[in-house]
């Protein structure tokens, strides 16, 4: 069993995995926990765009 931390780095509820489910959903669920966690990760910052694609585009222009 584990836990997904909130943003301010508290515990939420546990994340339980039957083992008889089947194992594309449990990757779901670990996906899913993973992208909660990570939620308005950046949300407060002011030095980058708020729209995700040009901030895509910003990090591709800095492999080029």
């Amino acid at each position: 069993m584990s836990t997904v931390p909130d943003e301010k780095g508290h515990q939420s509820e546990p994340v339980t995995v039957s083992k008889t489910e089947d194992p594309l959903a449990l990757a779901r669920a670990r996906r899913l926990a993973a992208l909660k966690a990570a939620e308005g990760l950046w949300k407060d910052r002011t030095d980058i765009a708020k729209d995700g694609v040009q901030v895509q585009e910003q990090l591709r222009d800095e492999w080029r």
